[in-house]
């Protein structure tokens, strides 16, 4: 089995449960799809935490941070984040995240941070023009994203997600194009508020998504005790669901 892991947005505790419920498992492989940085306390910790990640996509606080997107991309409370987060790094980790890609490939599999649409690589894969633009640049039947915090299953020419299967793991349809966003491991944006992602087990075409209980309240000490910038802490406490 592959871990898939997506924004983790600095979160170290919630990317320590991940990690140890990876153990559990037995999941030894890991794919990182951007945003490992941004808005979180902790971006240092969670680059040398992904560091043996087969591979890691660069998302678009990563681009943030290295000057590929400027200010006018974020919203305030992204942006503010951007730039705490630029003067945590060392000169080292900005290189490094400046060199990796918003898409890739991995052993027939394609992923993206957000989307393979090459004129919009951040986009959001959340309209039929987004989607469809997605898929028209997608060549292999499986793609990984992340970017919207939320899971979801998209298979081309399907107007509507396919429900994630109650136990939680679902069976690709073959010669269809499907499109799996892994959800959030550091700040989910569903109901669920626990660390999100997903294993792959390509001898199977099967996808399990996965939720991981962490102490979500060492997180949120470390943001007020570091006194981020109000707009900062206000969405990290909502999205954390403090």
């Amino acid at each position: 089995m592959i871990a898939i892991l997506s924004d983790v947005h600095g979160n170290r505790p919630a990317l320590e449960a991940v990690f140890a419920e990876m153990e559990t498992l037995g999941v030894k492989r890991m794919l990182v799809l951007g945003d490992v940085i941004g808005y979180g306390p902790f971006p240092n910790d969670c680059l040398r935490m992904v560091a043996r990640a087969e591979v890691c996509l660069q998302g678009n606080h990563e681009a943030g941070v290295t000057g590929v997107l400027g200010e006018r991309w974020f919203n305030d409370a992204a942006w503010a984040g951007v730039e705490w987060t630029r003067k945590k790094l060392t000169h080292a980790e900005r290189e490094l995240i400046a060199k990796w890609r918003p898409t890739g490939r991995h052993e027939g599999i394609q992923l993206a941070h957000a989307s393979l649409n090459p004129d919009a690589a951040f986009d959001y894969l959340l309209t039929p023009r987004a989607l469809k633009a997605h898929f028209a640049a997608q060549t292999a039947p499986l793609c990984f994203v992340g970017h919207t915090h939320v899971p979801e299953i998209w298979i081309e020419g399907r107007e509507d997600p396919a429900p994630w299967p109650k136990p939680g793991s679902y069976v690709l349809e073959p010669g269809r194009k499907t499109v799996i966003n892994v959800g959030s491991v550091g700040l989910p944006r569903s109901v669920d508020k626990r660390a999100t992602w997903a294993t792959y087990d390509p001898a199977n075409g099967e996808v399990t998504l996965r939720r991981t209980s962490y102490d979500v309240q060492e997180t949120i000490r470390t943001i007020r005790h570091l006194r981020f910038d109000q707009v900062v802490e206000d969405k990290l406490m909502r999205d954390l669901g403090a």
